[in-house]
This record gives structure tokens, sequence and C-alpha cells, in this order.
């Protein structure tokens, strides 16, 4: 039996087709039928179909009929799995699944049964506009940085789809970039030492599980992720160290951070309540930014998210002349950028400090102003 046949016919209706039949790579026989203008465009589609079935056994024709939802379940079924560690590093799968998840929710909701060949760049676009459109659950503006990620994840999609050969070309490929860093809200948010006493007089009650691990953002800069995983054996209070393990950090590398007074006395707090080493520290399975949005709105505090703790604890340490390269020690960073990024920024405290300097020297006299003129001129 031959392998393929194909032949162009018109209906009773007058309609023209191509049809052709051939073996496909699992053994089967498949029928393909495409309505064409007239015969001679039939003739042509016949030989380009014909031809696509002699190079791959029908493989591309097969994959013209996959969706943005097949794509979807794919990369669930191959990619969204929990993270594997082999000594300490992680070798396969994803340490925020289920985030990642919703990314992949969100994306398939969109594009649902759009098949993967007609996906345009300026789809990507209409999608990118219609997310910073949306609102979130709350009812507030979605942010761009919400977005990128979004849009990061369906570029990582469609880099699956084009190495598979489900698509020839990813289509952001196509066009301007449409993930936008620079347009980000920088988190630069710190917290005064009269706003962190307000919000810890709010951590009472149904709160008060939230004190322990607030002080611990404070007095180690660690970020959220890292202090939900903590255990309890991951703490020395004889030495007082904490070791944050490098599966849990962002960088994948472990560090070491050294214990406050009032943070050792809230731990040994909680670690009395629960003596077990492998226990989450601070017993907490889910993150905590309700809570502690709701905490800042009751203590008057506006613009402040818990990556704010981080960013009081590296701008503190900055305050009190601890070496840079130290700060991004504590802070788990791997480039010396990272920290003059996030924490050299000029912040209130700092512009008033300037202008008392500025103050001061506009207060001095005219002949030691000269004087330090004079002296700028020769060192110039």
């Amino acid at each position: 039996m031959k392998s393929r046949s194909g032949y162009v016919f018109q209906d009773k209706k007058g309609n023209w087709f191509a049809r052709v039949t051939y073996t496909d790579r699992n053994g089967k026989r498949k029928n393909i039928q495409r309505k064409v203008e007239n015969k001679s465009k039939g003739d042509e589609l016949l030989k380009k179909l014909v031809n696509s079935i002699d190079n791959d056994k029908g493989a591309s024709i097969e994959t013209e009929k996959l969706t943005f939802t097949d794509l979807a379940e794919h990369y669930k079924k191959h990619y969204l799995k929990e993270a594997q560690y082999v000594n300490g590093r992680k070798v396969s799968g994803l340490r925020s699944i289920v985030q990642v998840r919703g990314y992949v929710n969100v994306l398939s909701e969109y594009f649902s049964k759009q098949k993967l060949r007609t996906i345009t760049y300026e789809d990507l676009l209409s999608f990118r506009n219609a997310r910073l459109q949306t609102s979130t659950h709350q009812s507030e503006q979605r942010s761009i940085a919400t977005v990128n990620r979004e849009m990061a994840y369906l570029r990582r999609l469609l880099n699956i789809a084009e190495r598979n050969g489900w698509i020839n070309r990813n289509p952001f490929k196509c066009g301007d970039s449409l993930i936008h860093i620079a347009d980000e809200r920088k988190r630069e948010r710190t917290l005064t030492r009269e706003e962190e006493d307000k919000l810890l007089a709010q951590c009472i009650g149904k709160r008060k599980h939230l004190r322990p691990i607030i002080i611990a953002g404070l007095d180690t800069g660690c970020r959220m992720g890292e202090l939900l995983k903590l255990r309890f054996k991951d703490i020395n209070f004889e030495e007082n160290l904490i070791t944050i393990q490098a599966f849990n950090t962002k960088t994948m590398r472990e560090r070491q951070i050294s214990l406050t007074i009032r943070l050792k006395q809230e731990l040994e707090g909680l670690y009395a309540a629960n003596p077990n080493p492998d226990s989450l520290v601070f017993g907490i399975t889910r993150e905590v930014r309700h809570g502690f949005k709701s905490a800042c709105k009751d203590a008057g505090i506006d613009g402040a998210t818990f990556y704010a703790l981080r960013h009081t604890a590296a701008t503190r340490l900055v305050s009190l002349h601890i070496p840079l390269a130290e700060v991004g020690k504590v802070l788990g960073h791997t480039t010396p950028n990272t920290t003059y990024r996030y924490y050299l920024n000029p912040n209130l405290e700092t512009v008033r400090r300037a202008s008392a300097a500025l103050d001061s020297f506009n207060a001095e006299p005219q002949q030691t102003q000269e004087t330090v003129s004079a002296a700028t001129e020769l060192v110039n």
C-alpha cells in the first residue's frame, strides 16, 4: 500500500477541495482535506501537502492543529514540577511552582484554543495591554512587574513550541521588546523607626504571629521566602547564627546571618513553644502579604510591602557605615551592582542630610568659603 495519495475534487455545491491520505509516523492512516478557491489552487496546495508528508511523514501538518491549550498542557506535564535537589543544588523543576501555574493558567485562559501558528506579535501586544488594563482581585491596578512576569513565561512557552517545531518562529522575535523591566516601579520604600514601632504595635491578637517574622525581616534583611522556609535546625542559638540553606535562596547560595538580641529572644520564644528541630520557625505555610498589608493600613503606613523590611535592613546597615560588600553578603547578593542599585537610593533622610550640610556650609564665614574654593581649584 502506498504511504500517501491525493487528489483535487469538487463537491455537489461547487466547492473545491484538496485531499490527501497518508500513513503517519505511528503507522496510522490519516486524511487531510482543505477547501480551496479553485482547481488550480487545489493542485498547488496538494503539491505542498505531499511534499510536507514526504519530508516528515505529516508531522508539520499535524502540528498545524496544535492550540495554545495543547502547549500549556505540554508545559505542565514536562516542566511544571516541584524542584529536585542534589547536594543542595536544584537540578530540575521549579521552586515557585504555584506562582508559575498561576501564570500559565492566565495565559491559557486568554489564548485558549487559538492555534499556535496563528499567534502573532500583535496578539502578544494585545495580551500585554489587556493585562495592564485588568485590575487585580483586590480591584487594584495590576503592576507592570506582574505583567512582565506573565510575558516572560509566555515567551518561555513559545520558545518550547519553536524548539519542538510546532511554530516556525517565536513571535516575540518579530518586533520590539515587550518586556520592559525599566518601567517597573522600584521597590525603594523603607520604614522609619517611628513606623516600625507603629507596625509592631499592630502585631497583637490575631496578628501576633507577624511580630517575629517582621523583626526577622528588619534584622536580617532576608526575603520572605527565605524566612518562611527557615527551620529551627538552621538556627544555632549558642553561636547566634542563622544558616540560610542554598536551596531556599534566590541565588542558590548558602549564607549565614548573625542574630540580634531582640530577634534571638523572639526565636527562643518560638522554639520553647515548639522544640522540634525540623519544624518551620514561624509556623507559616503561606505568604503573609495580606496580614502585613492589613497591619500597615491600621498603623497608618502607606506604600510598604514586606520587601520594605529587607530594604530597610540594608539602608540601616549602609547608614551605619557597614561596607557595601558586607551588606551585599548579608543580603545574599552575588554582584555589587545589585546592592548599589537597590540600596544607594536617595531617600528622605539622605536629602535632608544633604540640605543640612549645605546649610552648615552657607552659614560659615565668607573667608572660610573662599579658602575651600581655593583648595578645590588646587585639587582640580
